[in-house]
């Protein structure tokens, strides 16, 4: 158990191959040291994941396309092969583990916790990297990661800048080494989210979040799905908006549109939807007013995470 800066107790837990314990590796090690398919989830009632079923196959797309390749390597151990053998069997092979190793973190979890109202952060590794007698015969090993989901402020100033992700619709762990320099770029800047532009100007997604402008006219514009990595809460947006008769352009805003959007936001896991407060960009800053459509989708999001959460059940 931990204490964070505001007196109260922070408790991590680190579980793999669903044996849960004190962490003896950090998020950051977790995500930096192997190579993998990883995730982030979050709690929903502590006993809840939102939209776990889309992070199962997530989790499953990549893994498969991350140890096909690790496979064709010369000299390579059997553990890819195998791994690629057990996830030939599809969401109804993973779920099991997955949900076997959520429960390990929250067990442990509510033996160490005093504030039962928190929500969790959880972030699970499929990886070989780290195979050895402690692996299961399915060949590669699981990882999870949990801790309170961190405070944002209720608006968030973000940067843009040229950046593109060479794989955007995989969550490869490759991904969180590629961001390094402008995650260095976005604690310089003090910015809550570095937004990606292409040569053209257009906006794609931020280093952990997908991205919306809100149009003058009340419509909403984010990049189509091939070119981003398709997030939980990017869907339900989606789905809201549409519930609203709101119309949805599918195609990447322009950062040099930005005078013209009559707000954005940001929306990821642990974030939910987060109203932009300030955009930087080289040439110009804007900000954006405190009552508008994103946060009138910030409202409806919060709303549906429960209808979208599902019990921790095989």
């Amino acid at each position: 158990m931990q204490t964070g800066v505001d007196g109260c107790s922070r408790v991590q837990v680190l579980v793999r191959n669903a044996d849960a314990c004190d962490p003896w590796l950090t998020k950051h090690q977790l995500l930096h040291d192997y190579h993998g398919a990883y995730t982030t989830a979050r709690t929903v009632g502590r006993h809840a994941i939102f939209e776990f079923s889309m992070h199962i196959q997530r989790m499953l797309d990549t893994a498969t396309d991350v140890f096909r390749r690790a496979s064709e390597l010369p000299e390579v151990p059997e553990a890819p092969a195998k791994a690629l053998k057990f996830l030939g069997g599809g969401v109804q092979a993973l779920r099991p583990e997955l949900v076997r190793e959520c429960l390990a973190a929250l067990r442990y979890l509510d033996s160490q916790s005093q504030q039962p109202l928190m929500e969790y952060q959880v972030t699970m590794l499929l990886t070989c990297d780290t195979v050895g007698d402690h692996t299961p015969q399915r060949g590669f090993d699981v990882f999870t990661f949990v801790q309170p989901l961190p405070y944002v402020e209720p608006m968030v100033r973000v940067a843009a800048h040229p950046a593109e992700r060479r794989n955007p619709t995989i969550k490869d762990v490759q991904w969180v080494q590629d961001r390094a320099s402008l995650e260095e770029l976005q604690r310089e800047e003090g910015v809550n989210e570095v937004l990606m532009y292409d040569g053209s100007g257009e906006i794609t997604e931020g280093l952990q979040t997908n991205f919306f402008a809100a149009l003058a006219d009340g419509s909403l514009q984010t990049a189509p799905e091939e070119r981003v990595l398709a997030g939980t809460v990017r869907k339900v947006v989606l789905e809201v908006a549409r519930e609203q008769g709101l119309t949805i352009r599918l195609e990447c805003p322009r950062v040099a549109d930005a005078g013209l959007w009559e707000s954005c936001f940001i929306c990821s896991t642990s974030r939910l939807v987060k109203p932009v407060r300030e955009l930087v960009a080289s040439d110009f800053t804007r900000q954006f007013p405190e009552v508008s459509l994103a946060h009138r989708l910030e409202e409806l999001v919060l709303r549906a995470v429960q209808a979208h959460a599902e019990p921790l059940q095989p």
